[in-house]
C-alpha cells in the first residue's frame, strides 16, 4: 500500500504540464519529420502521455482501457512500418546536412506554430460552448486536434495521413471524454482508433508494394 501511495504523487505530476508539453512536442514532430523512426517513436511517447492525461478525467480502470488501446494502435503501426521499410527514398529530408531544415520542413514548422496558436486560442476560458474537465486536458486535446488536422492536410503518403487521423482522434477523444466519460463512449472511440490503425497498416503496405512495382517497371 505504501508503494502505491508513493506512486500517486509522481503520476499526478507527470499527468499535468509535463504531459501537455510532451503531447504537443510529439504531435509537432509527427507533422515536421519524415523519418519513420522518429514518427514511430513520437507516436509511442504521445500515447504514453495521453494515457496519463486521461487519469485527470476518467477513473483509473477506464483510463487503462484507453492506454491499452493506444498500445495496440502503436503496435499495429510499428509492425506495418517494419514490413514496409523504415526509410523510403522519397521520404528523406531535402537537406543532406544533418539538423539543417529544408524549405518544406521550414514551412511545416511555420504551419505547426500557426496551428498551435489556433489551439491555444480555442483553449481560452469561455471559448468552447461546453464545460471542460481540466484546463490541462482541454489545452492538450485542442492542440492534438489542430495538429492532427494539419498533419492530414500536409501528408504526402498513407502513413502520415493515418497518423494525422490518429492524432485528431486522440485529441477529440480526450476532449469528448471530459464531456461524456461513459465507458461505452470510451470503448467505441478506442475501437475506432484500432480500426483506423488497421487501415493505416493495409494502405501503407499496399503503397510500399505499388512503389516497388513502379520501380521495377522503370
Amino acid at each position: 500500500m505504501s508503494d502505491i501511495l508513493e506512486v500517486i504523487p509522481v503520476l499526478s505530476y507527470w499527468s499535468g504540464s509535463p504531459a501537455v508539453a510532451s503531447v504537443i512536442v510529439t504531435a509537432a514532430l509527427l507533422v515536421i519529420s519524415e523519418d519513420r523512426r522518429v514518427l514511430v517513436t513520437a507516436l509511442a511517447i504521445q500515447y504514453l502521455f495521453v494515457g496519463l492525461l486521461y487519469t485527470n478525467i476518467l477513473a483509473p480502470q477506464v483510463a487503462g482501457i484507453k492506454t491499452t488501446a493506444g498500445i495496440v494502435v502503436w503496435l499495429i503501426v510499428f509492425f506495418s512500418v517494419q514490413q514496409s521499410g523504415w526509410r523510403r527514398g522519397s521520404e528523406v529530408s531535402e537537406s543532406s546536412i544533418p539538423w539543417v531544415l529544408g524549405a518544406r520542413a521550414r514551412f511545416r514548422v511555420f504551419a505547426v506554430i500557426l496551428a498551435a496558436l489556433i489551439g491555444w486560442k480555442l483553449a481560452l476560458p469561455g471559448t468552447l460552448p461546453f464545460p471542460v474537465a481540466s484546463e490541462y486536458v482541454t489545452f492538450a486535446a485542442l492542440q492534438l486536434t489542430c495538429l492532427g488536422l494539419l498533419l492530414q492536410g500536409l501528408a504526402g503518403h498513407p502513413l502520415k495521413s493515418g497518423l494525422g487521423i490518429l492524432t485528431f482522434l486522440t485529441g477529440f477523444g480526450l476532449l469528448y471524454s471530459g464531456v461524456e466519460p461513459a465507458l461505452m463512449v470510451v470503448g467505441v472511440l478506442a475501437a475506432v482508433e484500432v480500426a483506423v490503425a488497421l487501415s493505416i497498416s493495409y494502405l501503407t503496405i499496399v503503397h510500399m508494394l505499388s512503389s516497388r512495382v513502379s520501380e521495377e517497371v522503370r
